[in-house]
């Protein structure tokens, strides 16, 4: 009797990065056009929304084309609170229009990892109400108000975990990592405060990202993500031919990882 063999299960995790994760789509773009279908994700802020859009359905041009007609932190939802600059509920209307409220309505498993403020960890999102989980997740301290679900208190996945291969990496054949916050090699000094932040900031992120991105089958890391700018859209274009490019010729010159 011959058996079919059963197909490979990919699983894509993927960092967060603000509006840098429109390189997210562009690598998935690439990965599209090798034949490379993710069957499980996981992800981390804006990570953690673009996994969840596309295993809703969502194909990464469909995904661009979304982010070009809304405005994303309008001035509008800003507010003068110390929780947060802005009102997340323009989030959580984009979400209403395009993706179901619970896990079980996606079209493959997705884990969301957010920072469970109170005692310090990473927990894993990957069942029942879907926009409290991206909220959570998503929520940058200081740009949106953390997420209650008392007694515990959620932020920013990306903080203690920005590449949360932890879920998926025993349930998939192979793991495809995707990180959208690597900095320049070198850089003109003296710098100024805010760009001196920046760089100290992702200097501890990547540190954590690169020591697990050994357990990837696959890391792509397109260079210099920093030189685009977390929350403006106006090099959106630039930033998904960037990583597209980038994504094509890694996937063209490594082959022999994705057999």
């Amino acid at each position: 009797m011959l058996f079919k063999r059963s197909p490979r299960k990919i699983g894509l995790t993927l960092s967060g990065g603000g509006l840098r994760a429109i390189g997210h789509l562009g690598v998935m773009k690439a990965l599209e056009q090798h034949g490379i279908k993710p069957t499980i994700l996981s992800g981390t802020s804006a990570g953690a929304i673009v996994a969840a859009f596309y295993a809703a359905g969502h194909s990464p041009d469909d995904m661009f084309s979304i982010i070009l007609k809304k405005e994303f932190f309008p001035r509008s939802y800003l507010r003068l609170r110390t929780s947060g600059l802005f009102d997340p509920s323009f989030l959580i209307k984009i979400f209403s229009e395009y993706l179901p409220d619970d896990f079980s309505k996606l079209n493959m498993p997705l884990y969301v990892a957010a920072t469970e403020l109170s005692a310090g960890v990473t927990e894993y999102f990957y069942e029942g109400p879907l926009y409290k989980a991206l909220l959570a997740t998503s929520s940058i301290p200081l740009v949106f108000p953390a997420v209650m679900d008392r007694p515990k208190l959620y932020v920013d996945g990306g903080i203690l975990n920005n590449l949360p291969i932890e879920p998926i990496r025993e349930k998939c054949d192979l793991l495809i990592g995707v990180h959208v916050n690597s900095i320049a090699k070198g850089c003109d000094m003296p710098l100024g405060v805010r760009k001196t932040f920046d760089r100290i900031f992702h200097l501890a992120l990547g540190n954590a990202v690169y020591a697990k991105s050994r357990h990837c089958d696959l890391f792509i890391d397109p260079p210099a993500m920093t030189q685009f700018g977390m929350l403006e859209k106006k090099e959106a274009h630039k930033i998904f031919g960037y990583a597209y490019a980038h994504a094509m010729q890694q996937l063209e010159s490594n082959p022999v990882k994705l057999k």
